[in-house]
């Protein structure tokens, strides 16, 4: 592990998606939250949302306005990148808004803004920090950073390269070692035996056993069928009696004709030979 991770996805679907993001990342009754112990901002609010929106709704109309209106109208407003670090490492909420604070700089730096589009830039960044169970799994604590796709007059499109996601991922690993001081070299696996690799014959048992279990799941899928057969050809329903004899046949040779209850092989025998 050679950076603290950090995920990236653009927000879909123009204004609507980036306030479904803001109700989300706000959201403690969330089902996907049910680890989260605590959510707060750590840039902007609410408000900020919005000013993604007018500023994108605004180049989509200066867009449709323009003399050049070749190319697919901007259907993505803003990037979302994910900063998550290992269990049991957790922040201040200060710690978090310096560490944020040093990854839109470089970031601001990588895209070469200056003046009044740099101000816009960080004007547009919005950032909720949850914290999670340490116990446990599932992440450890997170950070959702919101960060328009719009400054000024322009696209920012390197926002949306791998390189930016590379960058961001080295400034937030010198962030937390410079403002909490926790060093990736230091970092320990929280479930340290999560990656080991399982000897042969530990292999040969799961997989043995896996097949048992799929063996008994079959048998007794077997016998239901058989009892709603019988049950079909005391009725005289024909049209049961063809179609749970199709499904028998189906199991039986899925099962290779390996049967450890004699009375159930000559149950079925008896079915597959009328």
């Amino acid at each position: 592990m050679k950076t603290f991770v950090v995920v990236t996805k653009p927000v879909k679907n123009g204004s609507a998606g980036i306030l479904k993001r803001e109700r989300y990342l706000k959201s403690e009754s969330h089902p996907n939250h049910t680890n989260t112990e605590a959510i707060f901002d750590v840039v902007g609010g609410e408000v900020t949302s919005k000013r993604i929106v007018i500023a994108g709704e605004q180049y989509k109309l200066h867009q449709m306005l323009g003399s050049n209106r070749r190319g697919r109208p901007l259907s993505s407003f803003a990037m979302e990148f994910c900063l998550t670090l290992p269990k049991p490492y957790r922040p201040t909420k200060d710690q978090w808004r310096l560490i944020i604070g040093d990854c839109c700089k470089s970031l601001a730096d990588h895209l070469k803004l200056t003046g009044s589009e740099r101000k816009t830039f960080f004007s547009l960044i919005r950032g909720v920090c949850h914290q999670q169970k340490q116990e446990g799994k599932g992440s450890g604590d997170h950070c959702h950073l919101i960060v328009s796709k719009i400054a000024g007059k322009k696209v920012l499109r390197d926002l949306q390269r791998k390189k930016a996601t590379s960058l961001l991922k080295q400034a937030f690993t010198a962030a937390v070692t410079n403002h909490v001081g926790v060093s990736i070299q230091d970092y320990k696996p929280y479930e340290l035996n999560r990656g080991n690799r399982l000897e042969k014959w530990q292999y040969e048992s799961i997989k043995l056993n896996e097949a048992q279990e799929q063996k008994q799941k079959l048998c007794s899928k077997l016998e239901r069928q058989i009892n709603k057969w019988e049950r079909a050809l005391e009725s005289h329903d024909s049209k049961q009696v063809r179609r749970q004899r199709n499904r028998i046949e189906k199991i039986f040779a899925e099962l290779n004709g390996e049967f450890e209850n004699p009375a159930l092989s000559s149950r079925i025998n008896s079915i597959l030979n009328r």
